[in-house]
């Protein structure tokens, strides 16, 4: 038998022991996804207790993907628009809670299967729901809403109304309820918590007229992102969640 020198077997286990490091090191790095978000109940509030600052349907569908998928997701909070601008250039890899639009299409990779589903709602002051009768009624009038969001198609493309934007829906619901501006647009039952949480009830209701359209929300991943190999495989879990009732259960804890 030949025998190794001692000098060159330590040495030899260093540069082993090294580079197992060095792969685990790389294996967690590509395991772990930059998401990118903002306050939008049931979906996602705050909690200072939480890790991530955050509860909600959203936050608790990320914890049972990282379950099932053995990865880490890193939860930040930013504005919704710089969401998107991060989703764009590559800095976050995923994003939930979102709309499908074609101009969204281009920069990001939506998982086939929706999760949850919203509805358009528009809001006016207490008292003046009954000026909007249909959608015809809305022309004329400001329309306030969060930056970047996207409703229904006749709406998003509609040049001829004054729409308005500003970062948080509850700057504009305070607005709305001072009798600042005109009508106000989100999604239920994201509008109802706000309102709730505000203190808004006796200040804004819903007009007369409401879309019946109904807005399917996803998760996606950034084209620009390694996560994009991952789409297969979080749809496929996120399927057999909706399959198993898992889904289901996150939602009622919420309702």
């Amino acid at each position: 038998m030949k025998w190794i020198p001692w000098r060159a077997f330590v040495l030899a286990l260093i540069l082993c022991i090294g580079s197992a490091a060095t792969l685990a090191a790389q294996t967690s790095q590509e395991t772990t996804l930059i998401m990118v978000t903002e306050v939008w109940p049931p979906y996602r509030m705050d909690d200072p207790a939480s890790p991530s600052g955050f509860r909600g349907i959203d936050i608790d569908l990320c914890l049972a993907l990282e379950k099932r998928l053995g990865i880490r997701i890193d939860i930040q909070r930013v504005p919704w628009a710089r969401a998107l601008d991060m989703m764009k250039s590559g800095q976050a890899d995923i994003i939930t809670g979102i709309a499908r639009t074609s101009e969204r299409e281009a920069f990001l990779h939506y998982l086939p299967t929706s999760y949850s589903v919203v509805r358009p709602m528009f809001l006016a002051p207490k008292g003046q729901g009954s000026l909007v009768r249909s959608y015809d009624d809305l022309y004329g009038k400001s329309i306030w809403q969060s930056t970047h969001s996207a409703y229904f198609p006749r709406f998003n493309t509609d040049n001829a109304l004054n729409k308005q934007s500003l970062s948080t829906e509850t700057q504009i619901l305070q607005m709305l309820a001072l009798k600042r501006i005109d009508l106000a647009i989100g999604t239920d039952p994201n509008l109802s918590w706000d309102i709730a949480r505000l203190g808004l009830r006796d200040s804004v209701e819903p007009t007369a007229w409401q879309p019946e359209e109904r807005t399917e929300l996803f998760l996606a991943i950034s084209r620009k992102s390694p996560a994009a190999a991952l789409l297969e495989r979080m749809d496929a879990a996120l399927r057999a969640m909706i399959a198993d009732g898992s889904i289901a259960a996150i939602q009622a804890a919420y309702r």
